[in-house]
């Protein structure tokens, strides 16, 4: 499985440009990391491509909740809650309290049940 083919889909399922790439790969690669770190295995299964990539479109809407193109993917006055997180889209103010590396770790979290199925016991 590769961080492209994640970045791809992930940029299809919010449709963003070109100009997010940077930013939805730094996601991609810590999302990944965790997954590993959480599954204790070297490499991701292609099985895991469609919950990699839901766990970074999850974490770029909460942690990015002020890009335009990202905030729109959310729909109109909606707010999304993941966990304990939650996040109003469409508007100017207030911001996240959380910062990255906790909104992550959430996002892990949400995800253990389709993770669980690849954890390994480190031995």
């Amino acid at each position: 499985m590769s961080a492209g083919e994640v970045l791809a889909t992930v940029k299809l399922r919010l449709r963003l440009d070109d100009s997010h790439d940077a930013l939805i790969d730094s996601y991609v690669q810590e999302i990944g990391q965790r997954i590993l770190h959480y599954t204790n295995m070297t490499d991701i299964p292609a099985e895991l491509e469609h919950t990699w990539a839901s766990m970074v479109v999850d974490a770029l809407r909460i942690d990015q909740p002020n890009d335009e193109q990202i905030a729109a993917t959310v729909g109109g006055g909606e707010s999304m809650k993941i966990g304990d997180t939650s996040v109003t889209s469409g508007g100017s103010g207030g911001g996240l309290s959380n910062t990255s590396k906790s909104v992550i770790d959430q996002v892990v979290l949400n995800y253990r049940i389709d993770l669980n199925r690849y954890r390994r016991m480190r031995w």
